[in-house]
């Protein structure tokens, strides 16, 4: 299936390697670079798909890449030094070749050529990221006409099924090249236009409007985003499950935009009324098994499928609806026989076992915002280099003392800012010697 599908920009100067001083101007894409990848690559494809607008084109027919191996460096960007190389995926090319002849659709494999921009930049992040999989590159058809993006992404779908894999599509794009005085392709003070809209289109999850935007505003904003998305959001059927604008920003003149368009690796908003009928039990005194059993949603939620039907590390986190917290309560083992069972049960004591706060009374329940986060398996690091506040949770622990802090804190912008909190609540001074872990979450809301 189609796990995930991503938007990354292909602009080589949001590497800090290759920005020098620069990368100040560009440090929000850049960090949400890293955050994208880290979604995709958590994600567990078996297989990357990479559409550049960059790549090679030949005449009418879409190009696939057929190689066993990728590689390219950024020399002529004066850092022959900074390179990648990735296995290909000759078979799944060959599959998607058939794919695409079923549906009368041109295409035509590419020789082994060294990796454009438009595919290296988000391929280094995805690799310090993880990313060491099968890799199939895709070049647009090179005339003007019906490109047939949407029967692209369809092609990848059906192969994908065919291959009985996970795969993840990337498009690579950059917005309007014409956003100020001295930009790429010059300036339109009409092109922001063209980013708003586009950008707008995608926290709304509207993505047959983000890829179908005014002609004239297309042409006069000199974007190459718009078919490379089209052909991720045709492949994952159009659905936005697990979908988040990172960033968008436009210092150099051109837009950059990060996101995750679907990602069906995400915890299923089921969970969220596991929590809310909890609550709703335990408020009312009905805690009987028998009511339980009874639960239209704790019964449709122990049919999940995997990774969901098993028992795992779960934090549940309420909210006021100001976004006050009310309470927060998990661990970081699972103990109870599946996922519903410990989402119920974090549910309860975040309301009424949170010693920073009175228990949560029936009245406010409707008012409450519920957050579940469900921990992968925490994981020793080396250095305070492999932390990112915004990406891991951290665990610090020393003789017998323990503190955890989960990721995307308000506030907490910082490795130190992380490590000092956890170190608070776990009464371990910052001079004495303690260990560290780090562990990702995957997270539903209301």
């Amino acid at each position: 299936m189609i796990c995930a599908t991503a938007l990354m920009c292909h602009a080589p100067i949001v590497i800090p390697a290759i920005a020098g001083e620069r990368s100040r101007q560009c440090e929000r894409t850049t960090a949400a670079m890293k955050r994208v990848a880290f979604r995709l690559v958590d994600s567990t494809p078996d297989v990357l798909v990479v559409v550049s607008p960059h790549t090679p084109r030949t005449s009418r027919a879409w190009g696939i890449v057929i190689a066993s191996r990728l590689h390219g460096d950024f020399g002529h960007f004066g850092r022959q030094d900074v390179s990648l190389e990735l296995p290909g995926a000759a078979r799944e090319a060959e599959m998607l070749g058939s794919a695409l002849s079923q549906r009368d659709v041109a295409w035509a494999p590419l020789p082994d050529i060294p990796l454009d921009h438009g595919a290296m930049v988000p391929l280094h992040f995805l690799q310090a990221a993880g990313w060491s999989g099968p890799t199939l590159l895709l070049a647009m058809p090179g005339t003007r006409g019906d490109y047939a993006e949407a029967a692209m992404g369809e092609a990848i779908a059906s192969a994908a099924r065919a291959s009985s894999q996970r795969w993840a599509v990337l498009a690579s794009g950059d917005m309007s090249h014409r956003l100020i005085p001295g930009a790429p392709a010059g300036y339109d003070a009409r092109a922001h236009h063209f980013d708003e809209e586009f950008v707008r289109a995608l926290r709304a999850k509207n993505y047959r409007h983000a890829c179908s935007p005014d002609p004239q505003l297309r042409e006069l904003a000199a974007e190459d985003v718009v078919q490379s998305v089209t052909v991720a959001c045709a492949a994952g059927g159009w659905d936005s499950v697990g979908a988040q604008v990172y960033d968008y920003e436009g210092p150099f003149g051109v837009g950059y935009c990060e996101a995750i368009l679907l990602d069906r690796t995400q915890p299923p908003k089921l969970l969220l009324e596991v929590a809310r009928s909890a609550l709703r039990r335990h408020l009312r005194g009905d805690e009987s098994l028998g009511a339980e059993t009874r639960d239209a949603a704790v019964a449709a939620a122990r049919a999940l499928q995997p990774p969901w039907d098993q028992a795992r590390p779960v934090f549940v986190t309420l909210r006021t609806s100001d976004g006050q917290l009310r309470g927060c309560i998990g661990e970081l083992q699972p103990s109870r026989r599946d996922l519903v069972s410990e989402v119920a049960h974090f549910a309860v004591a975040a309301a009424t076992s949170d010693p920073r706060f009175p228990p949560v009374q029936l009245e406010e329940l409707d008012d409450l915002k519920v957050e579940i986060s469900v921990l992968d398996t925490p994981q020793p690091v080396a250095s305070r280099a492999q932390l990112d506040p915004d990406e891991f949770g951290i665990v610090v622990s020393a003789d017998g003392r323990r503190g955890v802090l989960l990721p995307e804190i308000a506030g907490v912008v910082t490795v130190d800012q992380q490590l000092r909190i956890a170190l608070n609540k776990a009464g371990i001074g910052v001079d004495e010697p303690y260990e560290i872990e780090r562990f990702r979450v995957h997270k539903v809301r209301d």
